[in-house]
This record gives structure tokens, C-alpha cells and sequence, in this order.
């Protein structure tokens, strides 16, 4: 009967193997708010109806002539904002699947090699500037979209807006991100039997 070598605990835990479904439910998120903004990008937010609503809000609110007085200029400066946030958002939610994916990557390197390491996620800066990149391609493509969108505009001013979005996302993360500890974990067992067979 094989036994384990000497001192190898025998509560070793089980070799780390990078997990294939982490990384999908990474990127996930991502996906689901790309969605979000082709469905922004459709004939239903156009700039007419979102200051129709804006209005009738406000005029609820506050009263026909405040509506009457804001609602233009409001809607305008909203419809900037909601550009510049919305890509941030896509831009911070590209980051996780991007560094997550980096450390698969990585992970999958190292157990090649025989190495069972979890790796933690980290602020990187190739993540960043995929994440900037993912965000500033989007942005161009929905552009291009609304251009044979009737109702719709597509403004290479938008696209650079989208992109300082991003990039400031980028930058809270790399100002607020605390990475954890990285968890090293043992190499695979290695029996006594067959380390005296290959004595022999």
C-alpha cells in the first residue's frame, strides 16, 4: 500500500486548478450592461423622448413654468451625464473581467508547471487600458449604430466623452482598490512508492 512521502501533512488540501466557470461569471456582468446600452441606443431614447418625460416630471414637480424653463437645458446636461456614467460603469465592470482574466491565465502558467497557487486579483495596468480600450470600442460602435437610427445622432464628441468615463473609473479603482492576500496552496502529493521505484 502507497503512502504519502515523508513529511507531506496528510491534511493537505486538494491541488488548485483554475476554475473556467469563475472566469465566465467575470465577465458576465459586462456583457449584461453592453446590453443595457443597446437597448439605451434604440429609437425609444431619443432625445425628443427623454425631455418629453423629463418635462412632464418636472411639471409634476414643480410646476408648468419651472418645466417649461429647465427642461431642455436639464435633459441635455442629464443625457452627458448619463453618457459619462454609464461607460464608466462598463469600463469598471470590464476591469474585473479583464483581470480576472489575466489571472487565469497566469494560474493556468503555473500549474503547468506543477504549482497550485490562487492567485488574487490586483489593480494592473494592462487590465486598465483593455478596460479603457473595451470601453472607447463600444462607444464608437453604438455611435455608429445610432447613426442609421432615425431620431439618433452619432457624434465622435460622445465616443471621447464615453472614453474620459472610463478612464476616470479606472482611476477610482486604482485609488480605492484593496487587493487580498494571495493564498498559497500546497503542491500536489507525491507518493513514497513511486519516488522508491524510481530509486530502484
Amino acid at each position: 500500500m502507497s503512502t504519502l512521502a515523508p513529511g507531506l501533512p496528510l491534511s493537505s488540501p486538494v491541488p488548485f486548478r483554475p476554475s473556467r466557470k469563475s472566469l465566465i461569471l467575470a465577465w458576465l456582468p459586462t456583457f449584461f450592461w453592453m446590453g443595457v446600452i443597446a437597448f439605451e441606443s434604440t429609437a425609444i431614447f431619443t432625445s425628443e423622448h427623454t425631455e418629453s418625460w423629463l418635462f412632464s416630471l418636472l411639471k409634476t414637480l414643480f410646476g408648468l413654468r419651472f418645466a417649461l424653463a429647465h427642461s431642455m437645458v436639464l435633459n441635455e446636461y442629464g443625457r452627458k451625464l448619463g453618457h459619462f456614467t454609464g461607460y464608466g460603469i462598463l469600463s469598471l465592470l470590464a476591469f474585473f473581467g479583464w483581470s480576472a482574466m489575466l489571472v487565469y491565465h497566469q494560474q493556468l502558467f503555473l500549474a503547468g508547471k506543477g504549482k497550485a497557487v490562487a492567485i488574487a486579483r490586483r489593480w494592473h495596468l494592462r487590465a486598465a487600458a483593455l478596460a479603457v480600450l473595451l470601453t472607447f470600442v463600444v462607444a464608437s460602435c453604438d455611435e455608429l449604430h445610432q447613426a442609421f437610427i432615425p431620431g439618433r445622432t452619432a457624434t465622435f464628441h460622445d465616443v471621447m466623452l464615453d472614453t474620459l468615463g472610463g478612464i476616470f473609473a479606472q482611476i477610482l479603482i486604482l485609488l480605492f482598490w484593496k487587493p487580498k492576500t494571495p493564498k498559497q496552496l500546497a503542491p500536489e502529493p507525491v507518493l513514497a512508492g513511486a519516488g522508491s521505484a524510481n530509486r530502484a
